[in-house]
Protein backbone atom coordinates (compact mmCIF):
# COMPACT_ATOMS: atom_id res chain seq x y z
CA UNK A 1 0.00 0.00 0.00
CA UNK A 2 1.41 3.34 -1.01
CA UNK A 3 1.55 5.70 1.97
CA UNK A 4 0.27 8.59 -0.19
CA UNK A 5 -2.83 6.55 -1.22
CA UNK A 6 -3.56 5.69 2.41
CA UNK A 7 -3.28 9.36 3.39
CA UNK A 8 -5.57 10.35 0.49
CA UNK A 9 -8.17 7.77 1.55
CA UNK A 10 -8.08 9.02 5.13
CA UNK A 11 -8.52 12.63 3.91
CA UNK A 12 -11.40 11.59 1.63
CA UNK A 13 -13.34 9.98 4.47
CA UNK A 14 -12.57 12.80 6.91
CA UNK A 15 -14.14 15.28 4.48
CA UNK A 16 -16.95 12.84 3.73
CA UNK A 17 -17.75 12.56 7.44
CA UNK A 18 -17.75 16.35 7.79
CA UNK A 19 -20.28 16.71 4.98
CA UNK A 20 -22.46 14.04 6.57
CA UNK A 21 -22.38 15.95 9.86
CA UNK A 22 -23.32 19.17 8.06
CA UNK A 23 -26.29 17.28 6.65
CA UNK A 24 -26.16 18.17 2.97
CA UNK A 25 -27.11 15.22 0.77
CA UNK A 26 -25.95 16.98 -2.43
CA UNK A 27 -22.48 17.57 -0.96
CA UNK A 28 -22.29 13.96 0.26
CA UNK A 29 -23.08 12.81 -3.29
CA UNK A 30 -20.05 14.76 -4.52
CA UNK A 31 -17.79 12.10 -3.03
CA UNK A 32 -19.22 9.42 -5.32
CA UNK A 33 -18.84 8.45 -8.97
CA UNK A 34 -22.15 7.72 -10.66
CA UNK A 35 -23.71 5.45 -11.44
CA UNK A 36 -22.77 4.16 -8.01
CA UNK A 37 -22.77 0.41 -7.55
CA UNK A 38 -24.40 -1.01 -4.44
CA UNK A 39 -23.47 -4.54 -3.48
CA UNK A 40 -26.22 -5.81 -1.19
CA UNK A 41 -26.05 -8.32 1.64
CA UNK A 42 -28.18 -10.77 -0.37
CA UNK A 43 -25.54 -10.83 -3.14
CA UNK A 44 -27.46 -8.65 -5.57
CA UNK A 45 -25.96 -5.60 -7.25
CA UNK A 46 -27.65 -2.32 -8.17
CA UNK A 47 -26.50 0.73 -10.13
CA UNK A 48 -27.80 3.93 -8.51
CA UNK A 49 -28.07 7.31 -10.23
CA UNK A 50 -27.10 10.51 -8.43
CA UNK A 51 -30.69 11.75 -7.92
CA UNK A 52 -31.78 8.45 -6.38
CA UNK A 53 -28.71 8.41 -4.14
CA UNK A 54 -29.33 11.99 -2.96
CA UNK A 55 -32.89 11.00 -2.00
CA UNK A 56 -31.62 8.00 -0.02
CA UNK A 57 -29.01 10.10 1.79
CA UNK A 58 -31.62 12.78 2.57
CA UNK A 59 -33.79 10.11 4.25
CA UNK A 60 -30.82 8.83 6.23
CA UNK A 61 -29.88 12.36 7.32
CA UNK A 62 -33.49 12.94 8.41
CA UNK A 63 -33.30 9.79 10.56
CA UNK A 64 -30.05 11.05 12.07
CA UNK A 65 -31.71 14.39 12.93
CA UNK A 66 -34.62 12.57 14.57
CA UNK A 67 -32.13 10.54 16.56
CA UNK A 68 -30.28 13.74 17.52
CA UNK A 69 -26.94 12.53 16.16
CA UNK A 70 -24.44 15.16 17.25
CA UNK A 71 -21.27 13.64 15.85
CA UNK A 72 -20.21 10.92 13.44
CA UNK A 73 -16.83 9.29 13.95
CA UNK A 74 -15.39 7.41 10.98
CA UNK A 75 -12.30 5.27 11.41
CA UNK A 76 -10.54 3.66 8.47
CA UNK A 77 -9.78 0.21 9.84
CA UNK A 78 -8.41 -1.48 6.72
CA UNK A 79 -7.40 -0.65 3.16
CA UNK A 80 -6.68 -3.27 0.52
CA UNK A 81 -5.00 -2.06 -2.64
CA UNK A 82 -6.79 -3.84 -5.48
CA UNK A 83 -4.74 -2.36 -8.34
CA UNK A 84 -2.95 0.90 -9.22
CA UNK A 85 -6.21 2.89 -9.19
CA UNK A 86 -8.62 1.07 -6.87
CA UNK A 87 -8.73 0.20 -3.20
CA UNK A 88 -11.22 -1.40 -0.83
CA UNK A 89 -11.55 0.71 2.32
CA UNK A 90 -13.24 -0.57 5.47
CA UNK A 91 -14.61 2.02 7.86
CA UNK A 92 -16.15 1.75 11.29
CA UNK A 93 -18.78 4.47 11.73
CA UNK A 94 -19.89 5.45 15.22
CA UNK A 95 -22.88 7.75 15.70
CA UNK A 96 -22.89 9.81 18.87
CA UNK A 97 -25.80 11.55 20.56
CA UNK A 98 -25.81 13.99 23.48
CA UNK A 99 -26.19 12.53 26.97
CA UNK A 100 -26.01 15.28 29.54
CA UNK A 101 -22.65 17.04 29.28
CA UNK A 102 -21.12 14.15 27.31
CA UNK A 103 -21.82 12.19 24.14
CA UNK A 104 -22.87 8.56 24.06
CA UNK A 105 -22.69 5.98 21.31
CA UNK A 106 -26.00 5.56 19.55
CA UNK A 107 -24.71 2.70 17.41
CA UNK A 108 -21.79 1.71 15.21
CA UNK A 109 -21.58 0.03 11.85
CA UNK A 110 -18.86 -1.26 9.54
CA UNK A 111 -19.06 -0.35 5.85
CA UNK A 112 -16.78 -1.17 2.91
CA UNK A 113 -16.18 1.15 -0.02
CA UNK A 114 -14.57 0.68 -3.42
CA UNK A 115 -12.48 3.82 -3.89
CA UNK A 116 -11.15 4.72 -7.35
CA UNK A 117 -8.47 7.23 -8.26
CA UNK A 118 -9.80 9.37 -11.12
CA UNK A 119 -8.46 12.46 -12.90
CA UNK A 120 -10.47 14.65 -10.46
CA UNK A 121 -9.20 12.72 -7.42
CA UNK A 122 -10.47 9.84 -5.31
CA UNK A 123 -14.15 8.96 -5.64
CA UNK A 124 -16.27 6.27 -4.03
CA UNK A 125 -17.25 3.97 -6.88
CA UNK A 126 -18.93 1.13 -5.05
CA UNK A 127 -20.54 0.56 -1.68
CA UNK A 128 -20.87 -2.80 0.03
CA UNK A 129 -24.13 -2.23 1.89
CA UNK A 130 -24.78 -3.19 5.45
CA UNK A 131 -28.45 -2.90 6.41
CA UNK A 132 -28.57 -0.40 9.28
CA UNK A 133 -32.36 -0.48 9.53
CA UNK A 134 -32.37 -2.75 12.58
CA UNK A 135 -29.80 -0.57 14.35
CA UNK A 136 -31.70 2.63 13.55
CA UNK A 137 -35.01 1.12 14.72
CA UNK A 138 -33.35 -0.08 17.92
CA UNK A 139 -31.91 3.38 18.53
CA UNK A 140 -35.33 4.96 17.93
CA UNK A 141 -36.94 2.58 20.43
CA UNK A 142 -34.17 3.16 22.95
CA UNK A 143 -34.60 6.92 22.73
CA UNK A 144 -38.38 6.74 22.77
CA UNK A 145 -38.57 8.70 19.52
CA UNK A 146 -41.92 8.24 17.75
CA UNK A 147 -41.58 6.89 14.23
Amino acid sequence: MHKARLEDINKLFLEYRRQFEIGDAQQVAGFYRFPLHYYREDGSKQAVARDEFVGQVAKLLNAYRRLQVSQIVGTVTDVIELNDNSSMATLNWTLLTPRGAKSAELYSSTTRYLVTDLAEGLKIDGLILVDETTKIRGAVRAQGVAK
